[in-house]
């Protein structure tokens, strides 16, 4: 469906002619892998990871430490796409020891759809039992303020003190 590639601009997909790859440089500027060029969507093994917030004044990274912590979960890379009008909040480098490309991936986004605004996050998988990815405090916390800002344009959900460090991950109560 036409409109929904473009409501969520990027997604995994297994060619590369779908659309366009979009990375972030290390000067923090937007590199757009045309389609038909480079990788297809995918991922290495299961890693804790660290998060670049790239807009600081965005409500939903608003307050969030400039990198934190990610726990163990799958780094997305080569996502393709229309990627127009995409803000992106936030990034991942995808380590190559990692099996990843060496390149800071789009980890959260938004872009304006209509009268309204899409929300995405690729992080937060579970892998059967397995929860420690969505039980990581940063994926809530983003996720959260993602759906509420969304839904509303504003964000009044703070920012947990035990939020994850640029060296540690915080992982949540599961039985919370």
């Amino acid at each position: 469906w036409v409109e929904y590639n473009k409501m969520i601009g990027l997604g995994w997909r297994s060619n590369n002619n779908f659309g366009d790859r979009i990375t972030v440089n290390d000067d923090g500027n937007v590199v757009r892998t045309p389609k038909g060029e480079g990788i297809t969507a995918g991922h290495g093994p299961q890693h804790e990871f660290k998060i670049v917030v790239r807009d600081a004044e965005h409500p939903v990274t608003k307050g969030l430490p400039k990198e934190w912590m990610h726990a163990k979960d799958e780094l997305y890379h080569g996502q393709r796409g229309p990627a127009e009008n995409m803000h992106i909040l936030a990034t991942a480098f995808s380590a190559t020891e990692n099996r990843g490309t060496g390149a800071h991936e789009p980890m959260i986004w938004w872009i304006p759809y209509g009268k309204g605004r899409v929300f995405t996050t690729v992080m937060g998988h579970a892998m059967g039992d397995d929860i420690t990815a969505i039980r990581c405090v940063g994926f809530q916390t983003v996720m959260t303020r993602g759906t509420e800002w969304a839904a509303t344009g504003k964000v009044t959900l703070p920012i947990p003190e035990e939020f994850p460090t640029p060296a540690t991950p915080k992982l949540a109560d599961a039985g919370k």
